[in-house]
């Protein structure tokens, strides 16, 4: 009995320390649902769309790296009157999660200045509203 605890034992001391906090661990993705807070972030496994105001954004769901940060390419306009039918321009989406806490950055690449919005994941499922016509 002894000795099937011990080897028990080590056995939990060596996964213990099998991993440094040095040591990349693996890559996480966004939790799905809703994030909201400075606008909305609407996060499926495949896609994210962010409504803020009246600017709307698409990017593929992120992988978030071990050191919680992303960046992803998408599209974002800022639409107020009719919808255009033009594509929306590119916009690179950067990020840093924290616990439950993501810091989200939209770097439109048609001149516009980079924005940055503080969302919370929310346990409430629904789409993300334009709040813009």
């Amino acid at each position: 009995m002894v000795r099937k605890t011990v080897v028990g034992l080590i056995c939990v001391l060596v996964g213990a320390c099998a991993e440094t906090p040095t040591m990349p661990r693996e890559a996480a993705m966004l939790s799905a649902g809703a994030w909201t807070g400075d606008g909305c972030l609407d996060v499926t496994t495949v896609q994210c769309e962010l409504v803020v105001g009246c600017g709307h954004g698409v990017f593929s769901a992120p992988t978030i790296r071990a050191d919680g940060t992303f960046d992803v390419e998408g599209t974002y306009r800022v639409e107020a009157g009719p919808i255009s039918i033009n594509p929306p321009p590119p916009a690179t989406f950067s990020g840093v999660l924290n616990g439950q806490t993501l810091t989200l950055t939209v770097a439109p690449r048609d001149g516009s200045r980079p924005a940055t919005y503080v969302l919370h994941f929310s346990s409430i499922s629904g789409r993300c509203v334009t709040a813009c016509v």
